[in-house]
């Protein structure tokens, strides 16, 4: 009755009220309660129980993978990144957000999970003023050998980068600027000179090249520098943006960033003979694949839609929102291999997870009900998903299904490098 009463709250558009659960439980269950009582069922046992809901959808999952490409080169191609959002004011204690002009009290949700074959790596749900750096730190252990790891500059740590590397995983991530960068020149180590980089790609109009550099000022750790040259108009954006932030803080934007500005600037420890440069930047851009995961995760399920409530029933609607999405993330992801195979497209997660929207009221009623009728339920979701429901390509823009074809391309003479 509880775990009912979650998805019945989980699967609105916004959060029900105590006393409309205590209607619906009463309904469904003939059983007489008050919102009292309802509230009093969000304890930490609770959190608990859903907790190892999530736990049991996670070490069951299905490998629907997609070996096309240079997927064929990584066991897992992995992205992460968090999404965060407000909460009530008055779980600033247990959830603190970052204080100051911005929120008192936030919510801050952790995930990764693996291009290739839809398997979920991690999902974790912090406070909001919890670092991307630390849980770099805390979760290193979860990378594995022949792994591609893809991250933001928030996950950006040379000792992890290194970690990676020894136990024989890959990366590509943006460079952190406050990063030395050290280049071999008559076997000596000597700092690259952004600036005089600047001007000699300006000079030859030398939109890319890679170099062989070292990074950190003690480590001297190897790895494959990519740079692109940006337009002027945005490079102005990112000097304007950086410029207000350390007017607010009080600092001064230094000489050595502005320098760097001017450039893309990836960095990876993936053989050359495997990838060229060209490649690994545009490989890079699949990590906007988890923008449309949480945009999903938002606009459709409402992820962020929570009204003031105590801090126990708001773990537990959270924790049971994100049970929902990953067994319809699992669905989503073994139809996506499935359709691939069979047609070489892909589908839309966006289109699909609205789909799946629609029918979880449906779907969740069969998981309470001993999962009575799923074969036919999930049946009819794929016939739904076979119209209708096609990756659409962005006019002028690379999508998806040509990133992850490249190396295909290329075999076949198609310039993408």
């Amino acid at each position: 009755m509880f775990l009912e009463s979650l998805f019945y709250d989980a699967c609105s558009d916004k959060t029900k009220s105590l006393n409309s659960i205590a209607i619906n439980v009463n309904k469904k269950y003939k059983v007489k309660i008050s919102k009292q009582g309802i509230s009093s069922r969000y304890t930490e046992e609770a959190i608990k129980y859903v907790q190892a809901l999530i736990g049991e959808a996670l070490s069951h999952q299905i490998m629907h993978s997609i070996d096309c490409g240079w997927f064929k080169l990584f066991n897992r191609v992995l992205v992460k990144d968090s999404t965060k959002f407000d909460v009530c004011e008055k779980l600033a204690k247990q959830l603190p957000g970052f204080g100051g002009n911005a929120s008192k009290a936030g919510v801050c949700i952790q995930y990764e999970f693996d291009i290739k074959a839809g398997g979920v790596n991690d999902l974790n749900i912090t406070a909001a003023n919890r670092p991307d750096s630390t849980d770099t730190s805390e979760t290193i252990t979860k990378v594995r050998k022949g792994d591609l790891i893809i991250r933001d500059l928030g996950y950006s740590i040379l000792s992890c980068f290194m970690i990676m590397h020894n136990i024989g995983a890959y990366f590509i991530s943006r460079l952190n600027t406050s990063l030395a960068v050290y280049e071999k020149k008559e076997d000596k180590l000597v700092e690259l000179d952004f600036g005089r980089l600047y001007k000699l790609m300006s000079k030859y109009r030398i939109q890319r090249l890679e170099k062989q550099v070292f990074i950190g000022k003690k480590d001297k750790f190897p790895v494959r520098l990519i740079v692109e040259l940006i337009p002027e108009e945005e490079v102005n954006k990112r000097l304007h943006k950086t410029n207000a932030y350390n007017k607010r803080k009080g600092h001064n934007t230094s000489d050595e960033y502005k320098e760097k500005v001017r450039f893309n600037l990836f960095i990876t420890n993936i053989p050359k003979n495997n990838l060229k440069a060209g490649v690994i930047s545009k490989i890079y851009k699949m990590r906007w694949q988890i923008e449309l995961v949480f945009k999903a995760w938002k606009s459709i399920f409402g992820i962020d839609n929570n009204e003031k409530m105590k801090y126990e029933r708001l773990i537990c609607l959270l924790n049971v929102r994100l049970l929902l999405i990953l067994i319809n993330w699992d669905i989503f992801m073994h139809k996506r291999s499935r359709l691939y195979n069979k047609t070489g497209k892909l589908i839309s997660i966006n289109k699909c997870f609205k789909t799946l929207k629609e029918n979880s009221s449906e779907l969740c009623h069969i998981l309470i009900n001993n999962c009575k009728k799923l074969i036919q339920w999930i049946e009819q979701i794929s016939k739904l998903f076979d119209s209708h429901h096609w990756l659409e390509k962005k006019k002028n823009k690379m999508g998806l299904m040509e990133i992850m074809l490249l190396n295909y391309y290329k075999s076949n003479n198609y310039d993408y490098i």
